[in-house]
């Protein structure tokens, strides 16, 4: 698959898992005026949406190797670049490229994107102190694809692919408090949807291959953030934490509560 959607092909080792997150959603609300840019690169925990467990094994045909056991987590570090433009005095647009490489997270490499928005319901007042809130709303794409070299129990050599496409939506609900001009707090609920698709194939040494799909699926999830803001002059240092409780893909997912703890650096200018 093409478009907004970047594939990344990783060799010999791959972590196995789609993460996905959107960080700088709990920036102030209210900062910006109109004509501003805020700039920022984010780094923090962000959950997995599927692994290879999730694919199934539709009756041990095509079955899960061991191999994959230690990258079965719930969260994984993500981090991306962002840009916010206040294009109107209540209307700030939003674009996002998302760097997350699932087996060396440090190591930044696009695998997706994000489109969104801002709307401020409640401005600062003229000392540009007390409370804001702002609706966001953002779209997401992201696609990974993953290859693992083994040897089957009966010496054969087989490569194992598993590749994730995700579109979703997110919803968050900006409210700041600035004490302080060069200090500001940040609450916001969100609700997040994902539509997920993945395959798993393999490629024997005798050219035979198998594949298996899951379809379409949807993954949610609903939690809070809480965040503060320290500026800078024209830099702002933001260190926050999310709750959020989450389910997986899969028929069989369960729901978890994961805890995300990020920052975000950013200049406005």
């Amino acid at each position: 698959m093409k478009g907004p959607l970047v594939a990344l092909p990783l060799a010999l080792l791959a972590s196995c898992a789609l993460p996905v997150v959107s960080a700088g959603t709990f920036l102030p609300a209210g900062d910006l005026r109109r004509g501003d840019v805020h700039a920022s690169v984010s780094m923090e925990v962000g959950r997995v949406l599927a692994g290879p467990t999730d694919v199934g094994d539709l009756g041990q045909r095509n079955p899960v190797p061991p191999e994959t056991q230690q990258w079965e987590v719930l969260t994984w570090i993500a981090s991306d670049l962002s840009i916010r433009w206040q294009a109107l005095d209540r209307l700030a647009l939003e674009a996002q490229l998302k760097l997350t490489d699932p087996v060396v997270p440090g190591y930044p490499v696009p695998v997706g994107g994000a489109l969104g928005f801002r709307l401020r319901l409640l401005d600062l007042g003229p000392t540009r102190e007390g409370l804001a809130i702002e609706l966001g709303g953002r779209f997401v794409g992201v696609g990974v694809t993953e290859d693992l070299n083994r040897q089957t129990p009966d010496g054969r050599t087989q490569v194992d692919r598993w590749t994730y496409r995700a579109l979703g939506a997110e919803v968050p609900l900006i409210i700041t408090y600035r004490v302080a001009q060069p200090l500001a707090f940040t609450w916001s609920p969100f609700l997040r949807a994902y539509w997920i698709r993945a395959w798993h194939e393999t490629f024997a040494q005798d050219g035979s291959e198998q594949l298996t799909r899951l379809q379409w699926t949807p993954v949610l999830s609903a939690g809070m953030g809480l965040a503060a803001a320290l500026d800078f002059g024209p830099v702002q240092v933001s260190p926050g934490c999310a709750l959020e409780l989450a389910t997986r893909a899969g028929p069989n997912a369960p729901t978890k509560l994961i805890v995300e703890p990020g920052l975000s650096v950013g200049l406005r200018f």
